[in-house]
This record gives structure tokens, C-alpha cells and sequence, in this order.
């Protein structure tokens, strides 16, 4: 879970704070985005790489943090040396890239870059680097974090975060292969098992009343799904109990995420005792809502709790239509003026499809291809990728239109 830091990296003695060069116009925008999102000027986010940060550092103050693009250098070693020869010594240099080389990461560390991060990077990772490199800078030392976690949560009841929360687990497990872990925190009415298919407690009373959380324990009392997915849940009760404190939670989250990739937490929009905490600490937060009044004053209320990105935190504001043809739909322009701030994503309406999937055993995705697909994107989303492209003519529309095309070729 994210350990709530320092917002901003101040400037130190006169300095920037951070000053980033991206390998094209269009990274440094994106880069830009992230920056103003964590309360930095996004002007310090420039194009050129790593090329254009040894001229500027040569004439500029230097920054307390310089991220540099080695996208593009063919001599991407020798020009880390180049810019440490002119960099101020404080200054902590973190360098980006598309590879997944050990061997490089190695050596840009015994060279002297702080870190390697490697692209795309996700907006809560950037926050936690920045916030490291800050911290070495004025002699502090801070854990690198391992998992990540990601709550969702519908503003309103009936919101369908179980579903949600359940399929974002399946495909980051099957389609990106993350070592996943799914927590049903809904102790009275949890139905991830069923959704999932499978019978039996899984291990999460038991870790709320013990003492001390063991990870050998989590592993035995875990209900396996699939090779890369697990389930922390418990029996549905009506009188389960709250005897458990705030720090016991967030060290169980802690433990699960040195455990797997990914740590999922399905909050009921009840907010039980300990669920505004997992929202407080989690790397995103996925907030289901519809385009209704009810769910308008609802998202305005839980945004305004839960706060803004600047610490880090990835918020996605998700419409989910699970209440198709109800009565006080609002303009999507309308809504979103209201809750100040614009939805990120919406997922299609998948109908009684999914829910009669249960009658023959766990939920089953492919039975929605449109809903599982809007899922995909919001799984790449929370993980701090791009969303896919998709090219002309692919998708429902063009699959037809190249079906016809074919079958009038034939005939």
C-alpha cells in the first residue's frame, strides 16, 4: 500500500525541483500531465532526451531530480557519463526507457543514476521514485515499494464493483500475466467467491483476528483461482465483527503486496470500518459510478473525502451503467461539471449475460466480449498503461463491414 508522502519536491536552495527530458513532443506531454497531476510545473517536462538535458543542465540551475529518455541515444552509456560530468553532484538522476535489460539497469547504478524506470510508468510508481530521490537528496532512506494495490468501489449501492473488481482480477492474472491477489472486503454479502467459482472460506477472518500477519499463513488460507490469482474472502456473515484496527488492515494489505504484483480490493459502497483507509493508502482507486442524480451527489461527496492525485494516488472515475433504463439519467457533460472532474473510462452494458453465466459455474467473461474488453482497458489504465489502439476499421462495426466485404468477394 502507498505510504502517504510529501506531496511536491520543493525546490531546494533556489533549484528546481524536478526537470524531466523525454525522448519526443509527444512523451514530454504526457510526462508533463503526470508532473502537473503531482503538483510540479508541467513545463519542466521537455522533449529532446537525454541529448537536450546535458546542454540544459550545462546553463540552467540544476534540479534536486533530472529524469532522462534514453530512447533513442545509441550511445546511451556514454551519454549518462557525459551528463554526470556536468550535472551537479546532489542532483539524483533517474533514467527512462523502453528496454527491460538487467544489464543496463546494473550499470546505470554502479555508473550513478538513481533509478531506472521503464516506460510506460505509472503516475502512483513516478510519485513513489520522485519521492525516494527527494528523500536520498537530503539523506533520508526510504523503501523501494513492491505491489501495488487497487481499490474499487461503487459510489452507490448495486454499483456492480463485485464484477468489476472480480473481472479486473481475472485478466490481469490470464491476459497480463500479474501475479494477483483479490480481497472481498464486503464480510456480510461478499460474493467474489461465487463469482469466481470458488467454495469454501478463504482465509480472511482468520487474518483480521490474528495477532500478527505471516505470509506463510496468507499462502495456506488464500483460495487459489487460476496459476496467477488468489482470493482473501470469508463465509458471508450478518454479524461479522469489527474487532480490528486500522494499522492491522493496512499491514495485511502491506503483506500482500510483497506477495504478489497486484493486491484488489473490492470496497462495498457501505464504507465498513477500514475501507476509506484501503482508498486513503491504495495506488488507484477506481470509483463506479453511474450517470445519474443520486450517484452525482454521491461521486462529489466521496471525491471531495478521498481527495485529489497529488500524493501519488491514481484516481479513475469509472461509469458503469448497471442501472440501465432507470429513471433521472443526467447529461454525461452535465455530470461531470458537477463532480468537477471529466470520467475516464465507461464500460458498456453487458445485460443478464454475465449474471446467467453463473448458472453453470464462475463468471465468464468471453460471454460479454464488448464489457470484456472495456475491462481490459480499465485493467491497463489502473497498471498506468496506454490504453490500445485500435485501428481503422477494427472493432463490432469493422468485423462486420469485413465479413460482408469477404462474402461479397465470394459470391
Amino acid at each position: 500500500m502507498n505510504d502517504v508522502s510529501r506531496n511536491t519536491l520543493e525546490p531546494v536552495g533556489g533549484k528546481h525541483g524536478v526537470a524531466l527530458f523525454a525522448a519526443t513532443e509527444e512523451e514530454a506531454r504526457h510526462f508533463g500531465e503526470q508532473l502537473l497531476r503531482l503538483g510540479h510545473s508541467s513545463d519542466m517536462a521537455m522533449s529532446g532526451g537525454i541529448a537536450s538535458a546535458i546542454g540544459w543542465t550545462s546553463s540552467n540551475p540544476p534540479p534536486t531530480v533530472l529524469l532522462v529518455d534514453l530512447d533513442g541515444d545509441p550511445l546511451p552509456l556514454q551519454s549518462i557519463q557525459d551528463l554526470i560530468e556536468v550535472c551537479d553532484p546532489a542532483c539524483q538522476i533517474i533514467a527512462l526507457g523502453s528496454r527491460q535489460d538487467i544489464d543496463l539497469y546494473r550499470t546505470l547504478l554502479h555508473s550513478g543514476v538513481f533509478d531506472y524506470l521503464s516506460k510506460p510508468v505509472p503516475l502512483d510508481l513516478l510519485a513513489s521514485v520522485l519521492s525516494r530521490a527527494q528523500g536520498h537528496a537530503l539523506g533520508e532512506i526510504q523503501s523501494a515499494r513492491s505491489g501495488r494495490t487497487i481499490a474499487v468501489t461503487s459510489v452507490s449501492g448495486g454499483g456492480g464493483a463485485s464484477t468489476v473488481a472480480s473481472g479486473l482480477a481475472l485478466l490481469l492474472s490470464t491476459q497480463r500475466h500479474s501475479s494477483t491477489a483479490l480481497v472481498d472486503f464486503d464480510r456480510s454479502n461478499g460474493d467474489l467467491a461465487l463469482l469466481l467459482g470458488y467454495e469454501g472460506d478463504a482465509g480472511l477472518a482468520g487474518a483480521l483476528a490474528s495477532e500478527e500477519i505471516d505470509a506463510r499463513f496468507l499462502q495456506r488460507a488464500m483460495g487459489r483461482i487460476n496459476d496467477r490469482l488468489y482470493l482473501l474472502a470469508q463465509e458471508p456473515s450478518l454479524y461479522a465483527d469489527a474487532n480490528f484496527s486500522t494499522e492491522h488492515l493496512l499491514t495485511l494489505g502491506a503483506s500482500l503486496c510483497r506477495m504478489f504484483n497486484q493486491v484488489i480490493w473490492d470496497l462495498p459502497a457501505g464504507r465498513p470500518q477500514g475501507s476509506l483507509d484501503v482508498l486513503a493508502h491504495a495506488q488507484t482507486r477506481i470509483l463506479l459510478t453511474d450517470f445519474t442524480v443520486q450517484d452525482a451527489r454521491n461521486s462529489h461527496r466521496l471525491l471531495r473525502e478521498i481527495g485529489d492525485e497529488s500524493a501519488g494516488q491514481h484516481l479513475l472515475l469509472v461509469a458503469n451503467p448497471s442501472r440501465q433504463g432507470q429513471a433521472g439519467i443526467v447529461e454525461r457533460s452535465q455530470f461531470e461539471e458537477f463532480v468537477g472532474r471529466p470520467v475516464d473510462l465507461i464500460l458498456p452494458h453487458a445485460g443478464q449475460v454475465l449474471g446467467d453465466s453463473l448458472l453453470t459455474g464462475a463468471l465468464h467473461l468471453p460471454s460479454a466480449p464488448a464489457f470484456q474488453a472495456a475491462l481490459l482497458d480499465l485493467a491497463d489504465l489502473a497498471c498506468g498503461r496506454p490504453l490500445r489502439k485500435q485501428a481503422p476499421g477494427t472493432g463490432l462495426v469493422g468485423r462486420l463491414k469485413s465479413a460482408l466485404t469477404r462474402n461479397r468477394s465470394a459470391a
